[in-house]
């Protein structure tokens, strides 16, 4: 039988087979070890919502570049240019551990490093569910984000849950970088890239800014 081709690496003799199994292998997207505490089916949900982010990498405008121009915050906000892999990223670099559990009024919540999922998060279609990754996400920045008081006249619905009312309730944002003017630059970029109709990405993002309780001016 002839001698198997192997290469010193680190001083370890490593047949080349291996060497470029390591090398070529695809890079497989996981989540922390908390990740535990869901089920694996919610786990399955979890993962094939930070896929979707990254699959919606832009390629050319949609709209006029003047329109793009007049409402794109995102850089503003990111500090880097419109990907859906880099946004991916994003999150992940600040949501660390996922748990499933009762979350009141709320679909979702951050507290202390780990985002608690209510049963509702994963009956969402995959956009929603990623709104509320990255509006989570925004949370571990510090409490500078943390909501306030929605007025009790406050007359907007809830957009994913109509049983939540928003008003009277700690469901709105006091700055405009909070997790609502996250969200609402993340739909205006799908809207302009093609990825959203323009009426849906109107009605979004018009959802989402109707939580910010802060003057543009």
């Amino acid at each position: 039988m002839a001698k198997q081709s192997r290469r010193k690496v680190l001083g370890i003799q490593i047949p080349y087979f291996v060497l470029l199994l390591i090398l070529f292998t695809p890079f497989t997207f996981s989540l922390s070890a908390q990740e535990s505490k869901l089920s694996l089916k919610d786990s399955k949900t979890l993962k094939e919502t930070y896929r979707y982010i990254e699959s919606l990498e832009p390629s050319r405008l949609r709209i006029s570049k003047q329109t793009y121009n007049r409402y794109t915050n995102f850089e503003t906000h990111f500090h880097f240019h419109y990907s859906g892999k880099k946004l991916s990223k994003w999150i992940q670099s600040r949501i660390r551990n996922y748990s499933k559990g009762s979350t009141g009024d709320f679909i979702a919540y951050f507290h202390d490093g780990e985002v608690v999922l209510g049963k509702s998060f994963f009956q969402l279609p995959k956009l929603d569910r990623a709104l509320i990754l990255l509006h989570e996400a925004r949370h571990a920045d510090g409490k500078e984000y943390s909501h306030v008081p929605c007025p009790e006249n406050f007359r907007f619905l809830n957009a994913r849950d109509l049983n939540i009312v928003p008003s009277g309730k700690k469901g709105c944002d006091a700055t405009l970088d909070g997790g609502y003017g996250l969200t609402a630059s993340f739909l205006f970029e799908l809207g302009s890239y093609g990825f959203l109709s323009q009426s849906e990405t109107a009605h979004r993002y018009n959802s989402e800014i109707s939580r910010i309780l802060a003057s543009s001016d």
